[in-house]
């Protein structure tokens, strides 16, 4: 009796096309710059400087009053440098949907990602 194969070549082929175009759409999709988004950095609670992340495309660095020093590219900002003891907030990595946030505490100092238009529902509550 000779044994049957669970998928042909040709199956492969076409589920590797799917697969190919799948990711490379939800690549798109988390990576994609949202219009309008902007990153609002405040300090002791006051505004001081908000980046366009649209137009963030090459690094640009940003270095705040307190020593904080910010970089945004490829639509995204970090923290790139503080002279906190921890380190925590460059260790946060790049923000880049809307409504992340990262924070250096000791400097007082958050940064938010606001604006572009809302993303799909995270969670429903009944």
């Amino acid at each position: 009796m000779k044994e049957r194969k669970w998928i042909s070549k040709t199956d492969g082929i076409v589920l590797g096309i799917l697969v190919l175009f799948a990711a490379g759409f939800l690549l798109w999709r988390a990576v994609a710059a949202q219009p309008g988004m902007n990153a609002v950095v405040t300090v002791d609670g006051e505004a001081v400087l908000q980046i366009d992340l649209q137009a963030a495309v090459d690094a640009q660095s940003y270095t705040l009053e307190n020593g904080v020093r910010l970089v945004a590219e490829n639509h995204t900002v970090r923290f790139a440098e503080s002279d906190c003891p921890d380190g925590i907030c460059v260790e946060t990595g790049a923000l880049q949907k809307v409504g992340e946030s990262a924070a250096c505490v000791p400097n007082r100092t958050v940064v938010t990602v606001v604006g572009g238009e809302p993303r799909d529902v995270d969670v429903i509550a009944y």
